[in-house]
């Protein structure tokens, strides 16, 4: 539900995500749902997966 109120803002192209990337079952939810894996980035002193929703990889 919130995939689609974000995307349902023609002025939203992508939706990005940043769970830990320690937090398996956060990153698998998220591939699951079409996101896809852009990179580690460190948040303040965590370490962060990046990932990617874009309009064209959500099924409506």
């Amino acid at each position: 539900m919130a995939i689609e109120r974000c995307l349902s803002d023609s002025a939203v192209e992508a939706i990005l995500v940043d769970p830990m990337a320690s937090n398996a079952r956060a990153r698998r939810f998220y591939e699951r749902h079409g996101f896809q894996f852009i990179a580690n980035q460190h948040v303040g002193a965590d370490d962060c997966a990046v990932y990617r929703l874009t309009r064209e990889d959500w099924p409506t």
